[in-house]
């Protein structure tokens, strides 16, 4: 997991603003000490240099925005597929003979119910000992299948093994869209190496130009900074500002109650 997932998107945008405040005030200084005050019609240059990286930083951001969201939303039809297969596999644990309902249901009410919980947790550490224990559940229950295959050979079991085998593939999808497939690490240095190297452009601009405005750069700073840690939620397992469909499992929880 990243080391930006224990941190709050708060504590990550004042980073951010505060590092982009420093470069661009480095930038400007320096812009002043080069230029002198001489205006940018004696640096053309530097002013298209800077429109050019501010538009390349500027795609990226779309780009990397555009890939979280799509499995912001990929995860949130998980959460719905999983929840529907937990509540298919409770219905249909009446096919097993009678001695496995009751246990079989426990341990899909047990499973259920950590999904809910671990849906509203926003510790990232909470989540390892919930997958763990979802694993164990899923084995338990595939014991049980096949104990019950052993015991009888009624087809109408074959519904109970197709929803547990369902429950199993989307619990892997779920784990391998929220752990596994992540914006990769070249992504991110290239968004930092971008980001640094379009601030400072900027301040260097304004230094040579002999003028700046706070406001401007302030509002720039600032909307590249939420851009940024929007994506940086969206790309963690946790989310603080967006959710994935919290209530669904509770839903499906209240849904089987003895």
């Amino acid at each position: 997991m990243s080391s930006l997932d224990s941190f709050h998107p708060l504590v990550l945008g004042i980073f951010i603003v505060a590092g982009f405040s420093i470069i661009i005030e480095i930038g400007y200084r320096a812009g002043r000490r080069i230029g002198g005050g001489e205006g940018l019609s004696k640096h053309p240059v530097e002013a298209s240099v800077t429109t050019a990286i501010l538009s390349l930083m500027a795609f990226m951001l779309g780009f990397s925005f555009a890939a979280v969201a799509s499995r912001h939303a990929n995860r949130r039809n998980l959460v719905m597929e999983d929840s529907n297969a937990a509540g298919t596999l409770y219905l249909r644990a009446d096919f097993l003979p009678e001695e496995h309902v009751k246990p079989t249901k426990n341990l899909i009410r047990e499973y259920v119910q950590i999904r809910a919980e671990a849906a509203k947790t926003r510790k990232v550490e909470d989540i390892t000992p919930a997958l763990e224990r979802c694993s164990e559940i899923q084995s338990e229950l595939w014991k049980i299948a096949v104990k019950a295959r052993n015991q009888t050979t009624s087809t109408s079991l074959n519904l109970f093994i197709g929803s547990l085998n369902e429950l199993i593939d989307t619990d892997a999808k779920r784990q391998n869209v929220a752990l596994v497939n992540r914006l990769p690490a070249a992504l991110w240095y290239t968004l930092t190496f971008l980001g640094t190297v379009a601030i400072t452009m900027i301040g260097l601009s304004s230094g040579l130009h002999g003028r700046r405005s706070r406001v401007a750069t302030s509002a720039l700073i600032v909307s590249f900074s939420v851009v940024i840690v929007l994506i940086i939620d969206l790309d963690r397992p946790v989310r603080s500002l967006f959710k994935t469909g919290d209530h669904t499992a509770e839903r499906t929880l209240r849904s089987m109650q003895p």
